[in-house]
């Protein structure tokens, strides 16, 4: 059917079609709603990605493990990539063997981590890192010792050492601490959160040292949590030191 009332035009005698007042409040709905708008197309800035690559570091990190080291734009890759973690039960070196990773970010570090036999001891390392900055104590259960650090020039880290019985090579003392090292540590990257980037340093050193355990061949049943603890900000600390 067909609406007569919007064909017929008006007539003068019709009386006045009435407007709806304007209230005080419409001009702070439309304030709202353009600032929704505007902020929505500032947090969602289409130009701006994030590469990561599949896996890292023999193969045990993936983009979920690097994503909270990352800043809102740019790439990630791994500078040389090995398939296992080396150990001294490896034919080369078998007297001081350690091995590392390192991921890339644009001109900075993302990401670096270092696995290494404690020839020199758990105390004597953390007497080291002590001369370097604040450490809190990280607890990993009691198969682990660990603490996180903030290093006077190479920032906050995390280090992760697991009671482990593997082979010692020949020449080293008997009465070596059967443990074996994680260390991980980063650049400060642009946009990067720095308490979510702790957080991921205590993460990755967890899942660096399960894999670690299973290629140091430790004959003795290992000790990890199911979750890494939280990490404090040591970064007060430091700029009151």
């Amino acid at each position: 059917m067909v609406d007569v009332a919007h064909i017929i035009p008006r007539s003068p005698d019709d009386p006045p079609r009435r407007r709806l007042p304007v209230k005080p409040w419409h001009g702070a709905v439309a304030a709202v709603v353009a600032a929704a708008v505007a902020g929505g197309l500032w947090a969602w800035k289409p130009w701006q990605s994030v590469e990561l690559p599949a896996s890292a570091c023999w193969t045990v990190l993936g983009p979920a493990d690097l994503r909270p080291l990352a800043g809102p734009d740019g790439k990630a890759y791994e500078s040389r990539s090995f398939a296992r973690i080396a150990t001294p039960a490896g034919p080369d070196e078998a007297l001081i063997r350690s091995d590392s990773c390192t991921v890339h970010w644009d001109k900075h570090d993302l990401l670096h981590v270092s696995v290494r036999p404690a020839y020199d001891g758990v105390d004597a390392d953390r007497s080291v890192a002590a001369g370097r900055g604040p450490l809190a104590p990280l607890d990993f259960g009691p198969g682990a010792v660990a603490w996180t650090g903030n290093e006077r020039y190479s920032g906050p880290n995390v280090r992760l050492y697991v009671r482990c019985d593997f082979v010692t090579p020949p020449g080293r003392p008997a009465d070596t601490a059967p443990y074996f090292g994680v260390k991980v540590s980063g650049g400060e990257v642009p946009g990067a959160s720095a308490a979510r980037t702790r957080q991921a340093y205590a993460d990755i050193a967890l899942k660096i040292a399960r894999t670690a355990a299973a290629e140091y061949g430790c004959s003795n049943q290992v000790q990890l949590p199911a979750e890494a603890p939280t990490v404090p900000d040591l970064s007060k600390e430091q700029a009151h030191g």
